[in-house]
């Protein structure tokens, strides 16, 4: 199979790329077989067969604890989201602070789980930001939870949504659907039955953040969400990938136990970070899925031409988070599948990330 190139940009030319925010053109790739007894299959085959880097100046009028929760936001993505932090920047600078507050949402609510030993502990914080969406979400004069995050979600929805009838029950529906999904997944503690669990779960974290964020730029076409659900699924998935080191010092694991039978791979090999033969065959199974899905969301960018009349330049930037899934997905085929390979678990260079997603935004595509 074809493999996407990515150019090698120099920093000045990746701030340059920002800067203009001409964000246009195609481009095409996929995964190629690496020599690994495993590979993905193509798009066509079943699955089973294998910018200006300011986030926004429009909080510059609001009251100083207002701004300070936006520039908490921004500071809480670019660390522990960076590539999510990177395609923030490639939105209309009119929409960046508001994406960069859902962003923040979701890293706050990721983090739950993973920020303490006690499930309970986690249910409690995440129990809190329910309450904390309901009056971020709620009357426009309310006052927000003394959080910067909740405090910049209140005025990023309210401001962004002014023009379309305010917030309403899908914004609702969306941010409940993140906390609740992050709430089932505290509350499990085993692994997950089978890989429907995994792509509800990534439905309801993923890509309700990319539908929040596709409504608060102005984005409401069918074909849009459509690539976002794929979208979703795909990050969601792969993301639960990615954090298997770590998850594994929680003894905590994401492949599920249908596959696991299905290969034979042992949950204690994955609590012990074994990367034996049956743990990367199952592994390879579920990043085949995720693959899938995120073939299935770049399916649609010829068809999002008419997602809004800029030519669907802001839907295709806010889709720029399938360029990290898919370079992970990458290495993690090169690598034959070992989630716990330690290039893996250390992550892309920043430089190299910077380049690809600045060269994707530059040429309109995802």
């Amino acid at each position: 199979m074809g493999r996407r190139t990515a150019a090698t940009a120099s920093a000045s030319a990746i701030r340059a790329a920002w800067t203009a925010a001409r964000l246009d053109g195609r481009a095409r790739g996929a995964i190629r077989s690496r020599g690994s007894t495993r590979e993905f299959a193509s798009s066509s085959s079943s699955r089973r067969a294998a910018v200006d880097d300011s986030p926004g100046t429009s909080s510059e009028d609001a009251p100083p604890d207002v701004r300070s929760s936006f520039q908490y936001c921004v500071q809480r993505v670019r660390q522990h989201d960076y590539e999510a932090y990177l395609c923030t920047l490639a939105l209309p600078k009119e929409h960046r602070l508001t994406a960069m507050a859902l962003r923040a949402f979701n890293v706050e609510t990721a983090q739950a789980l993973g920020a303490t030993k006690e499930p309970h502990l986690a249910l409690m914080r995440l129990r809190w930001w329910k309450d904390a969406v309901a009056a971020a979400a709620g009357d426009r004069d309310a006052t927000p939870p003394p959080h910067p995050v909740a405090i910049a979600l209140h005025s990023a929805l309210h401001a962004s949504m002014r023009d379309t009838g305010g917030v309403g029950a899908r914004h609702r529906r969306w941010l409940n659907a993140i906390v609740d999904a992050r709430i089932r997944d505290a509350e499990l503690d085993s692994p997950p039955p089978g890989i429907p669990f995994l792509e509800a779960y990534a439905d309801q974290t993923h890509a309700s953040l990319l539908y929040l964020i596709l409504d608060a730029c102005g984005v409401r076409n069918s074909d849009a969400d459509h690539a976002a659900a794929h979208l979703g699924k795909a990050i969601g998935i792969a993301n639960l990938l990615r954090g298997a080191h770590a998850h594994s010092k929680q003894r905590r694991c994401y492949l599920p136990v249908d596959v696991c039978a299905r290969h034979g791979a042992a949950t204690e090999d994955v609590y012990r970070a074994r990367p034996t033969e049956s743990v990367r065959d199952a592994v390879h199974e579920v990043a085949s899925t995720a693959k899938a899905h995120l073939d299935g969301a770049r399916a649609m960018a010829p068809r999002l031409a008419r997602a809004g009349s800029d030519g669907g330049r802001v839907a295709r930037a806010a889709l720029l988070p399938a360029v990290g899934t898919g370079r992970y997905l990458e290495a993690l085929e090169a690598k034959d599948f070992d989630v716990f390979h330690p290039e893996l678990v250390r992550g892309a260079n920043p430089i190299v990330t910077q380049g690809r997603i600045a060269w994707a935004a530059f040429r309109g595509t995802y």
